[in-house]
C-alpha cells in the first residue's frame, strides 16, 4: 500500500489520500477511483430507477395534492324508470270483464283512440246471458209484476176507505148504544127508589095496623078504623110489589141494553178488524210484487252489465301501443289482458329506487341530476354542473315503507327552476330507464373516500354547488348553506 507521503500507489495508480501536513491535508478524492470500487457498483442507481422513483415520487405528491384539494360532490345513485305522477296519465290496460270468445277488434296497434272509443266486442260463454231475447223477456215479466202490484195498491187503497167508513160508524153507534144504556140506568134508579120508599110506607102502614089494633083492645078507636089502616097496608103492601116487578123490568132491560152495545161494538169491531186484514193482505200482495219487481230490475240491469261488459272501451285519448295476440273467435278468459293503452298528454316524472342506507337522506324538494337511457349524456356526478346531456329534478313524494326488499320507492318531477326541460314523450317514452343521482354535500376528495371506506352515508346539502364552488374545496365539516 502506498504510504501516506506518496502520490502513487505501486501499482501506478492515484493515491485515495494526499500527503499533508496534519489532519486538515487529508482529503478524500471523489474521482475516478471512487466508481471503481466493487460495493459501489452494487449501491449505484441506473438512470432509468433514477427516474422512475422521481415520477412516483412526484405522481404520489400530485395524487396528495388531489386527494386535499380536488373537491367532490356527495350523490345517492339511484335507479328507476319514467311514468307519470297522475295515475290516470300512466298507460292504461284493458282486461276482459268476462269469459267468452273474440267477436271483433275495431283497432289496431298505434292507432290514435278517444275516451270511451268501442276498440273491440266479445261474446259470453255464460248460458244464463246467451239467450237472445232474454232483455224482452225481463219487460214482460216486470209488465205483470207492475200490473199485480197496481191491483193491489188498489185493492190496499178501497179496504181503507172502507175502514174509515166503518170507524165512522163504529163512533156514531156505540155513543147511541151508550145513550140507551145509560136511559135504562136511570130508570132501574127510579124504579129502585120507588120500591124503597113504598118499603118504607109499608112499614108505616105496619106500624099504623098495629098501633089500631092496641086502640081497639083500648077502646080508644072504632074496628072500621083499624079495618081502613089494615087496607091501607095491603094497598101499601101491593104498591110495593108492584114496584120490585117495575124495577126487575128496567133492570132487564137496562141488562139487553148492555148486551146490544156490546154486540153492536163487537160486529163493528170484528168487520173493521177484517177489513184491516184484508187491506194488509193487499199490502203484503202489492210489496212482494214490488219485491219480486225489484228482483227482475236487478237481474236485467246485471244483464245489460254483463251484455256492456262484452264491449271493450278505450278508458282515455291515447296511443293504442300494445294488443293481445288473440283472434276473431279465440277465447279469452276473464281478467286477460288485452289492450295497453299509452296517453297522449302525460305529467312526467320518474319511479325510482334507493337503497336502504341511503333512505333518510330522501326528502321532498331535494335536487336530482337524471340521465335518460339514449339521450346522449356526460355522466360526472362528482361534478353536476359539468353533466350535460343530463336534466334536473326534484323529489315530489318518498314513500314511507320499503318494497319488501329494503329499498324505498320515491317520484321525481322536473325541477321548476331548470330552464331545460325534460325530453319530449316522443323521445323518452314512459317506461324507459334512468339514472339518477340525488346531489349531497360538496366535500375533499380524501373526505369522500374516507367515508366510503368506513359505510358512512353522505353529507346532505341545501342546494347543488356552482361551477366556482366545484373547484374551491372546502373542509370537510363545512357543508353548502
Amino acid at each position: 500500500m502506498a504510504s501516506l507521503g506518496g502520490g502513487l500507489d505501486r501499482g501506478g495508480e492515484r493515491a485515495l489520500v494526499t500527503r499533508g501536513v496534519g489532519l486538515e491535508a487529508i482529503a478524500i478524492e471523489q474521482g475516478s477511483a471512487l466508481s471503481k470500487l466493487p460495493c459501489w457498483e452494487n449501491v449505484k442507481l441506473s438512470g432509468s430507477m433514477f427516474t422512475a422513483s422521481r415520477a412516483i415520487l412526484t405522481i404520489l405528491l400530485v395524487f396528495l395534492i388531489i386527494l386535499e384539494f380536488v373537491p367532490w360532490t356527495q350523490t345517492i345513485q339511484a335507479t328507476g324508470k319514467v311514468s307519470a305522477y297522475t295515475p290516470y296519465d300512466r298507460p292504461q290496460k284493458i282486461e276482459s270483464r268476462i269469459t267468452g270468445r273474440v267477436k271483433a277488434w275495431h283497432i289496431y296497434e298505434g292507432v290514435q283512440v278517444k275516451k270511451g272509443d268501442l276498440v273491440g266486442e266479445l261474446e259470453d260463454y255464460d248460458p244464463t246471458y246467451m239467450a237472445p231475447e232474454i232483455l224482452p223477456l225481463f219487460e214482460q215479466r216486470k209488465e205483470a209484476l207492475e200490473k199485480t202490484r197496481q191491483a193491489a195498491l188498489g185493492r190496499a187503497d178501497q179496504l181503507n176507505r172502507r175502514i174509515g167508513e166503518m170507524r165512522k160508524l163504529v163512533q156514531a153507534a156505540v155513543p147511541s148504544a151508550e145513550a140507551r144504556v145509560v136511559e135504562a140506568d136511570n130508570r132501574v134508579r127510579e124504579a129502585q127508589q120507588k120500591v124503597e120508599q113504598l118499603k118504607i110506607d109499608v112499614d108505616t102502614a105496619q106500624l099504623n095496623v098495629d098501633r089500631h089494633r092496641q086502640l081497639v083492645r083500648d077502646g080508644l078507636v072504632s074496628q072500621r078504623e083499624l079495618e081502613l089502616t089494615i087496607q091501607t097496608e095491603i094497598g101499601t103492601k101491593a104498591g110495593l110489589q108492584a114496584a120490585q116487578a117495575n124495577l126487575l123490568a128496567a133492570e132487564q132491560a137496562r141488562s139487553a141494553l148492555n148486551f146490544g152495545r156490546d154486540q153492536i161494538t163487537a160486529d163493528v169491531n170484528q168487520k173493521l178488524i177484517d177489513a184491516i186484514a184484508s187491506r194488509d193482505a193487499a199490502v203484503a200482495e202489492a210489496a212482494k210484487a214490488t219485491e219480486q219487481l225489484a228482483e227482475i230490475e236487478y237481474k236485467q240491469q246485471g244483464v245489460q252489465q254483463r251484455i256492456e261488459a262484452a264491449k271493450l272501451y278505450a278508458p282515455m285519448d291515447g296511443t293504442v301501443v300494445r294488443m293481445a295476440r288473440v283472434g276473431i273467435n279465440e277465447t279469452v278468459k276473464q281478467g286477460d289482458n288485452l289492450v295497453t293503452i299509452s296517453p297522449l298528454a302525460s305529467d312526467p316524472a320518474i319511479e325510482m329506487f334507493a337503497d336502504g342506507l341511503d333512505a333518510p337522506l330522501l326528502k321532498p324538494g331535494r335536487k336530482v341530476k337524471i340521465l335518460f337511457f339514449g339521450v346522449p349524456a356526460i355522466p360526472l356526478p362528482a361534478w353536476p354542473g359539468l353533466m350535460a346531456g343530463t336534466r334536473s329534478g326534484v323529489i315530489k313524494v318518498v314513500d314511507q315503507i320499503d318494497d319488501g326488499k329494503g329499498n324505498f320507492r320515491f317520484w321525481v318531477v322536473p325541477d321548476p327552476e331548470d330552464p331545460q326541460p325534460w325530453p319530449d314523450q316522443s323521445q323518452v317514452r314512459q317506461g324507459t330507464n334512468v339514472l339518477g343521482w340525488v346531489i349531497m354535500n360538496r366535500v375533499p376528495l380524501w373526505y369522500e373516500l374516507w367515508r366510503r371506506f368506513n359505510f358512512f352515508p353522505p353529507d346532505y346539502s341545501e342546494r347543488e354547488p356552482s361551477i366556482f364552488e366545484m373547484f374551491a374545496p372546502r373542509s370537510a365539516g363545512q357543508g353548502i348553506k
